[in-house]
């Protein structure tokens, strides 16, 4: 089970603790790596943070920005294994790289899937 999935009955601000607590960062460095506003991440023990924000602190741990709300992200292995090729395949990319890697990705799944058929 990984750590997400443990902590799914947090609230968003306790699953970034946690997350940050893991990665041996404080809230603090999370909150300046993420190019956030001073203290911002501890203003979300008191209202919800923007998705433009969270997908910030959601890039420093490698994670989705749903991984961090109260979502439970439900995945089988074949998702996690999908999932794991396409960020050791991304890895060291820009956001637009990634992103046209994605669409060619998912272009290719498309072909794959009709040869299948």
């Amino acid at each position: 089970m990984s750590t997400i999935e443990r902590i799914v009955d947090m609230t968003t601000f306790d699953r970034i603790k946690k997350l940050a607590k893991e990665h041996g960062m404080t809230l603090n460095e999370v909150n300046d790596k993420a190019g956030l506003g001073t203290r911002s991440i501890y203003r979300w023990k008191y209202k919800d943070p923007s998705y433009t924000s969270l997908k910030k602190v959601a890039k420093v741990f490698g994670v989705t920005p749903d991984q961090l709300t109260d979502q439970k992200v439900d995945l089988d292995s074949d998702d996690e294994e999908m999932l794991a090729l396409f960020r050791k395949s991304t890895e060291g990319m820009t956001e637009d790289e990634k992103e046209k890697f994605k669409r060619s990705f998912v272009k290719l799944l498309k072909v794959a899937k009709d040869l299948n058929s």
